[in-house]
């Protein structure tokens, strides 16, 4: 077995997700993710009655509240990108999320949970639309061996991102810095992910010279998905709908879901 980064604990209950999912063993591609879940939760988490500090021990306890435990050294890497966020933002306008919590909530534990839906993924991918790193980065620190690359046109984040790789020192990970079209876009993959990025029929033709027969395109997207789905007719665009979960973020009123298409033509 490949090395990993994570090692598999006693089963959790799901919360709003299905009971198919529990903690699983390393893939061959390795994983740093352990799912572990919770009740959901109104109000900000409070430990000892207080809000936690941002540090790296509350990093820590944020993730394991929100359903995410990760080894000490992938956690040091989440911590040092976080902190690259926070000293960048101001300038580069990377988010618009400001708590602490929230950007654990819906930046880190978000673009980590999905790794309880793949058993595998695929060893060569793009992150479509990947902004400040979401959902590449995360997904690269937990999934080392997967090779990424960033898809994203502005300068500004390229600049950052291309920083966040060096200073984490990432490896077989770069950025594309142009807009994804079928024409700009040839390199041959066998994945590609995307977060809120646009619609569904929008991405499909963007990949038509990238992604290979028999690839898979992971969306990540909001409870919205289940009408995209409705009015969507993947095979008119040479795909199949593999898989959908719909679930809510552990400790939390966050709906997301996970759409899993395969190209077949």
């Amino acid at each position: 077995m490949a090395n990993s980064n994570w090692s598999k604990k006693s089963g959790k209950s799901w919360s709003k997700i299905p009971s198919r999912m529990p903690a699983r063993g390393a893939d061959a591609l390795g994983s740093a993710f352990v799912p572990h879940m919770k009740a959901p939760r109104t109000e900000f988490p409070l430990f000892n009655g207080k809000r936690v500090k941002p540090s790296l021990e509350g990093l820590d306890k944020l993730l394991h509240y929100y359903g995410v435990e990760l080894q000490e050294e992938t956690l040091k890497q989440i911590w040092e990108y976080h902190q690259l966020i926070r000293a960048n933002n101001e300038d580069q306008d990377l988010t618009r999320l400001n708590a602490f919590e929230t950007m654990v909530e819906r930046h880190y534990a978000d673009c980590t949970l999905i790794n309880a839906y793949v058993e595998k993924w695929p060893a060569r991918m793009i992150d479509v639309g990947s902004g400040a790193g979401f959902p590449g980065i995360p997904l690269k620190i937990v999934n080392p061996k997967i090779n990424l690359t960033l898809c994203e046109p502005r300068p500004n984040r390229v600049n950052f991102l291309n920083m966040v790789i060096e200073k984490l020192g990432l490896t077989n990970i770069d950025v594309f810095g142009h807009k994804v079209t079928s024409h700009s876009m040839t390199i041959p993959v066998d994945g590609v992910i995307s977060r809120a990025f646009e619609l569904m029929e929008k991405t499909f033709p963007r990949l038509q010279n990238s992604l290979k027969i028999g690839g898979r395109v992971f969306f990540m997207k909001g409870p919205a998905a289940a009408d995209e789905l409705k009015a969507l007719r993947p095979e008119d665009y040479g795909y199949k709908l593999l898989e959908k979960h719909f679930y809510t973020i552990p400790n939390s009123t966050q709906e997301r879901s996970l759409v899993i298409f395969e190209r077949v033509k």
